[in-house]
């Protein structure tokens, strides 16, 4: 019943200003949704987690200290997909667990019998989600994932529906449009989310990677794997990086269509996030410039 719900929620009542009974009916099921579907996946029996061998898909995302108490939430909603992953791999930062596993909690420790895989890398901050799984698994499909959401149980199914569909593209649930005016872009706080409309595949689509995006690794060049020149660039966030990158060896993102509404959050995951600096600090404008420098982006790469 807490999946009916939940899609419910994400797909069948997209938000209208004007309808106070609409708005009332989605904030008490957001409300419901917050408590019981974080009981539901602390309360999930292990019996019901797996994942599947001949599956082509791997899911990989990354998490920090003030995080890692929680995560096995977001894991075990992935690990309870309708579709199954081949794999869910947790990138760590060596720095930050110096003695390993030692440092973790049971809770996440535990899923390891039923397909999630641990592994321990020098730490790149949001990259360290996708930037080892694109070279040590090439010749899979990698979906990432956010540490802070439950994902809903279709989420691997849609995305896949759609990568069949549109199998050259980058697949994302969630995308900004990329507006543009005199020929300079907008910033990015103006960038409408997941805007009517959008259901072709185009480059001027930003995929976000909390709702989930699905990439072929065969998308990127080897130049892309510059550890040293996200440092340099700065760029904190991962998004920005790999849209540049896809930009730089043309390929399209499409969107869904599926989800209205965003992911619920696990509760207390925000008190450490990048969301803040990178969008009310304008600072995501300011990575995108200089990253589009580096890859030699310009508004006509778009067409």
């Amino acid at each position: 019943m807490i999946h009916f719900i939940y899609n419910f929620f994400l797909t069948k009542l997209p938000e209208k200003k004007k309808n106070r009974t609409n708005r009332w009916i989605n904030w008490q099921l957001h409300r419901y949704l917050k408590v019981n579907l974080i009981r539901y996946c602390k309360n999930l029996s292990t019996d019901a987690l797996g994942i599947d061998p001949d599956s082509n898909v791997i899911v990989s995302l990354t998490s920090f200290p003030e995080r890692i108490a929680s995560v096995h939430l977001a894991i075990k909603s992935v690990l309870n997909q309708n579709s199954r992953p081949k794999n869910v791999i947790l990138w760590l930062g060596q720095e930050f667990f110096p003695t390993g596993e030692n440092q973790l909690p049971t809770a996440l420790l535990e899923l390891k019998p039923f397909g999630l895989e641990i592994k321990f890398r020098k730490d790149i901050k949001a990259h360290t989600k996708y930037f080892y799984a694109f070279q040590e698994y090439s010749n899979n499909l990698i979906v990432t994932v956010d540490d802070d959401i439950i994902y809903p149980k279709d989420l691997l199914s849609i995305l896949l529906k759609t990568h069949y569909e549109h199998p050259n593209c980058v697949v994302a649930n969630r995308v900004r449009y990329m507006e543009m005016e005199n020929n300079t872009f907008k910033p990015y706080r103006k960038w409408k989310i997941n805007k009517k409309g959008s259901t072709k595949p185009s480059k001027r689509l930003f995929a976000t990677g909390v709702g989930g995006v699905l990439y072929k690794p065969e998308f990127f060049s080897k130049t892309f794997f510059d550890s040293d020149a996200i440092e340099k660039t700065n760029c904190l966030g991962d998004d920005i990086w790999l849209k540049a990158g896809q930009i730089a060896n043309d390929v399209s993102v499409v969107p869904t269509r599926n989800y209205l509404k965003n992911f619920i959050e696990i509760p207390g995951s925000q008190t450490q996030t990048l969301f803040s600096k990178n969008v009310f600090e304008a600072d995501n404008d300011r990575q995108i410039k200089e990253v589009f420098k580096y890859f030699g982006i310009t508004e006509t790469s778009f067409k």
